[in-house]
């Protein structure tokens, strides 16, 4: 099993930002836990401790989520930043802010914030916690923003807690982020968030927004109030057209329409109508840019799928639910600590095609699979472990054969 001893050098300059919000004492939990969901299968601090060399007792690291001085908002905002200004160039202006939400099921009674909830990958309802997730996307590349998780109005005094719906939450996210202003931030989000709350906040920020509009809203055109899913459905038959929309992954044909018209609650916007060969119902897109052409929008709203993403690979490989602390402050520290460790496994994929001088040749960065980055990472940590090995040990057959080794 490979263990972690020393910081490898290779992502030194991944926590460089960190050291500037933390304590040392707070620094080296932090990077080593960090590194440990890098490589481990099970994100319990049972199973993480195991994989530390010279670690203090796994209860100091449940102290260290709990009852360590830093805050975790402002650490994951700095190493966002510090990776978009990494890949940051001239040619491309356009900056996502996506929004989405999750939630992990969860037994425990005495778990503190924990609720019922609807699961929407079982179907089932259950109790556990909803999160609020946010990230970035930018020349392709997704680094997570932030997760905070939702109270309910029960829980927030007892918890010493303002209480905040989900929307916002979200509109608090927009209102407070700190982006390059050379960028144009465009907002994406499903039909929960488009309300007044969340288009008011991105509004105040003069950000665009995209989201989609529920079948049965109201939105009135010049000939009256119509509902937008029939109302879709009659615009494609009767003027739509079809093209080919690049997506994050591959490129496919949209029979696509507009129309500029008013939604009670949202003011004026554009109802951007869309839908694939062979679907029945249309999808329609929501935004507050008026002069966007429709393969735009559409194309724009398709990049909301990096979220998505971000959250299942953060679940199978990360460890986003298996937490099984009972504070409140310590799950919100270990969904930092898993975003922290999404965005590491980022940096090393960055500094891969930018070694191969992709990142000035290309727009859209391709990088590895977030499986195949940790095999990398793997692989890193290894080669530490044995160069380690060879600078304390005095036995020059067991140097030579690790040499050997390290060589393969």
């Amino acid at each position: 099993m490979i263990t972690i001893g020393t910081m490898p050098q290779k992502i030194k300059r991944f926590f460089k930002p960190v050291k500037n919000q933390v304590s040392e004492h707070v620094f080296g939990y932090f990077w080593s836990m960090v590194l440990a969901l890098c490589l481990g299968h099970v994100s319990t601090i049972d199973r993480l401790v195991k994989l530390l060399r010279n670690s203090p007792h796994r209860t100091n690291h449940g102290e260290f989520l709990w009852r360590s001085d830093w805050d975790e908002s402002a650490v994951m905002q700095e190493i966002a930043l510090d990776i978009l200004k990494s890949i940051l160039t001239r040619k491309d202006k356009d900056l996502f802010f996506i929004i989405d939400d999750t939630q992990t099921l969860k037994r425990a009674k005495k778990m503190e914030a924990v609720g019922k909830l609807f699961h929407h990958a079982t179907g089932k309802y259950g109790t556990g916690h909803t999160i609020l997730k946010v990230c970035l996307h930018y020349r392709g590349v997704t680094v997570p923003w932030g997760s905070w998780v939702y109270i309910k109005r029960d829980q927030a005094n007892p918890l010493d807690r303002d209480f905040k719906k989900l929307t916002e939450l979200a509109a608090q996210t927009i209102r407070t982020a700190m982006l390059p202003p050379t960028l144009r931030v465009t907002v994406l989000f499903d039909a929960y968030y488009l309300c007044p709350t969340v288009v008011n906040a991105c509004k105040e920020r003069n950000w665009h927004y995209i989201g989609v509009g529920k079948s049965n809203r109201w939105f009135k055109t010049d000939s009256g109030w119509h509902k937008l899913g029939k109302y879709g459905r009659n615009v494609l038959s009767n003027s739509g057209r079809w093209v080919s929309i690049p997506g994050l992954r591959t490129t496919q044909r949209y029979c696509v329409a507009q129309r500029i018209g008013f939604i009670k609650g949202l003011g004026t916007v554009k109802g951007v109508f869309s839908r694939r060969r062979g679907d029945k119902d249309c999808v329609a897109l929501i935004t507050n840019d008026l002069s966007a052409p429709m393969k735009t929008i559409v194309s724009h709203y398709l990049k909301r799928w990096s979220i998505e993403m971000l959250i299942k690979d953060e679940k199978q490989h990360l460890g986003l639910g298996d937490y099984r602390v009972l504070r409140y402050r310590a799950v919100v520290r270990h969904l930092c600590l898993v975003d922290s460790a999404y965005a590491c496994l980022t940096h090393l994929g960055i500094e891969a095609q930018r070694a191969q001088g992709q990142t000035k040749k290309t727009i859209v960065l391709r990088l590895e699979p977030i499986s195949k980055l940790k095999e990398s990472m793997h692989q890193i940590v290894w080669q530490e472990n044995v160069k380690d090995v060879v600078r304390y040990s005095h036995e020059k057959p067991v140097i030579r054969r690790l040499e050997k080794l390290l060589a393969a």
